[in-house]
């Protein structure tokens, strides 16, 4: 990806249109190496899963813990991908803003299957006018491999704010999902679950 920022470009500027947010979590199918699937897999079987609120409660202690295995166990694969998609758009950002360390944040890219090829072909397939900056943060997060790695690599380029507190307040069935209620702070917030094989997962950010 050396000197070749322009198509990052073209990117950042529909992320500002759509208002991608900035990377603030130190830093998510087919061809990826997901850490979990939509259903429980593996040791990921013993993570407490149940309701709503013990899917909120085990990705709050990973979020505290730095385990970015357990936090992505908690999400929608679907969620996954458009956190890993965010979060590498806002990479290609930093790499913008800051020539001198461009080659290395494109090398994290690189490494977890993020080519220029694969970002080329991801705009001209699914360019974010068509589907909107969430599905096409979603169509970039697929290509990503071996989230867990991605996201502790992205973590470690700059010191992360202190971590807000968060509380789970309460959660209303609506068809097959759940809304939740919880609170970021001292600020109110609301977050989507959705029940998939009997466990509880993430299925959108906090807002």
């Amino acid at each position: 990806m050396k000197n070749s920022l322009w198509p990052f470009r073209i990117i950042l500027l529909f992320a500002t249109l759509m208002g991608l947010a900035s990377l603030n979590t130190g830093c998510v199918p087919e061809g990826n190496n997901q850490v979990a699937t939509d259903s429980a897999a593996g040791s990921y079987e013993s993570l407490d899963r149940s309701t709503p609120q013990a899917s909120f409660e085990t990705f709050v202690a990973a979020i505290n813990s730095d385990n970015h295995a357990t936090r992505l166990a908690c999400l929608t694969t679907s969620e996954q991908n458009r956190e890993a998609g965010a979060a590498a758009m806002n990479l290609m950002q930093l790499a913008v803003k800051s020539p001198s360390d461009g080659d290395r944040f494109l090398k994290i890219l690189d490494d977890h299957g993020l080519t220029q090829k694969a970002v080329n072909r991801a705009m001209s397939t699914s360019g974010a006018g068509s589907i909107g900056m969430p599905g096409f943060t979603e169509k970039m997060g697929e290509k990503i491999q071996d989230l867990p790695e991605f996201h502790n690599k992205i973590s470690k380029l700059a010191i992360r704010p202190p971590l807000e507190e968060l509380t789970f307040i309460s959660a209303n069935q609506e068809n097959n999902q759940m809304i939740g209620r919880i609170k970021i702070g001292d600020r109110d917030a609301r977050i989507t679950f959705r029940q998939i094989d009997g466990i509880w997962l993430i299925d959108s950010p906090m807002h």
